[in-house]
């Protein structure tokens, strides 16, 4: 569940992500899982319009993801966003999987994934719209 929408600040300088959602979170590795808790998160994303699509790979934003009720004591994620000579993210670290929300943000409010459809984060796009569609 969402609690605000997204909150998009374009400048010329940078777009900026700044929501916080209610969901099911856990702690996952190569030994498995945690249980999922509901926690409302914090999810922050910023982007430099002068750095996607330059002409070279480069860092054009970062993020971060952390549980409200602890200040990211308890879950934390964080980490870099590059971009493609055609400005689509080409690559990002920190965490093991980038949240769909960043996803979703990156290409609806700064077309920044790319429409080619075996492109891995459109194909994860594809399924969660293809989830709600089935839900409704």
């Amino acid at each position: 569940m969402k609690i605000n929408e997204y909150e998009i600040h374009a400048g010329d300088d940078e777009w900026n992500l700044d929501i916080e959602e209610e969901r099911g979170v856990c702690w996952e590795g190569s030994w498995g899982a945690s249980e999922r808790v509901p926690r409302v998160m914090r999810i922050t994303a910023t982007c430099y319009p002068d750095k996607i699509g330059s002409s070279e790979y480069k860092r054009g934003g970062w993020f971060e993801i952390y549980d409200t009720n602890t200040a990211g004591e308890e879950f934390y994620g964080s980490g870099g966003l590059w971009f493609d000579a055609y400005g689509h993210l080409c690559d990002y670290d920190g965490v093991g999987s980038l949240d769909l929300a960043i996803i979703e943000w990156l290409d609806e409010q700064c077309g920044a994934i790319s429409p080619d459809k075996n492109d891995y984060h459109r194909e994860r796009l594809n399924k969660r719209k293809a989830r709600k569609e089935a839900s409704e």
